[in-house]
């Protein structure tokens, strides 16, 4: 086997385990604190250690795990301080990048066709889970319709964290996250890049207690 041929299936075997690792994160099969042995990891996904340990640094990097050098890795614990500043980041970019996505969808530079569209599959009959990942897409979409690719590379690592908090939560503020999303696409369409920025800030700061209350509830802070 050459070189390149070893290190293409070694990487395609590290993303083999980090996505499924984070899948039983996110998912709440593993929990906060949990001890994550590179040995176990190794059996459950039929590896070595080596793609074992490119997963778990990959998920130290994006705050999933943390990485100790005497006893090893573990699931973060999630604290309120943390869920804090991942509301103030959103907070910095999407109200920003949302009154851009308006204005060029209201130019005709943007389309809004795949946002309508993620929107109707979040509101349809269904599995919690999927609608939780249309919403977040949701987001990522308005982001990635303001044209700004800086700020869309900055949310998608937070969409993650964004599911796993909201999957700790279950269904916390539904509806009105689902009208709020109704409304903030009627503004993206209609062009007023002010009032669906306003819009935007709202929607994801008034989730922000709800959220840390459910938390509080979930992780016995």
């Amino acid at each position: 086997m050459s070189a390149d041929r070893a290190t293409g299936d070694g990487a395609a075997l590290a993303e083999h385990v980090y996505r499924g690792l984070l899948r039983t994160i996110i998912d709440g099969e593993l929990t906060p604190g949990a001890w994550l042995k590179e040995r176990d990891l190794s059996e459950r996904f039929e590896v070595s250690r080596v793609p074992v340990r490119q997963a778990l640094q990959r998920l130290a990097g994006e705050g999933f795990v943390v990485m100790s050098r005497n006893r090893g890795a573990s699931v973060t614990r999630i604290t309120r301080p943390d869920v804090e500043e991942l509301f103030d980041a959103r907070l910095c970019i999407e109200p920003y990048a949302t009154r851009h996505a308006a204005n060029r969808v209201h130019a005709g530079i943007a389309s809004a066709e795949r946002l309508e569209q993620l929107l109707e599959r979040a509101l349809a009959p269904g599995e919690t889970s999927e609608a939780g990942v249309s919403n977040l897409a949701f987001h990522l979409e308005i982001v990635r319709l303001s044209g700004n690719r800086i700020l869309e590379r900055s949310l998608s690592p937070m969409l993650g964290r964004m599911e796993w908090i909201f999957t700790l939560t279950h269904a916390t503020r539904e509806q009105e996250h689902a009208i709020e999303h109704r409304q903030l696409l009627e503004a993206i369409l209609a062009g007023r890049g002010e009032v669906a920025a306003a819009q935007a800030y709202a929607h994801i700061d008034q989730a922000r207690e709800p959220i840390l209350d459910a938390l509080a509830e979930a992780l016995d802070w």
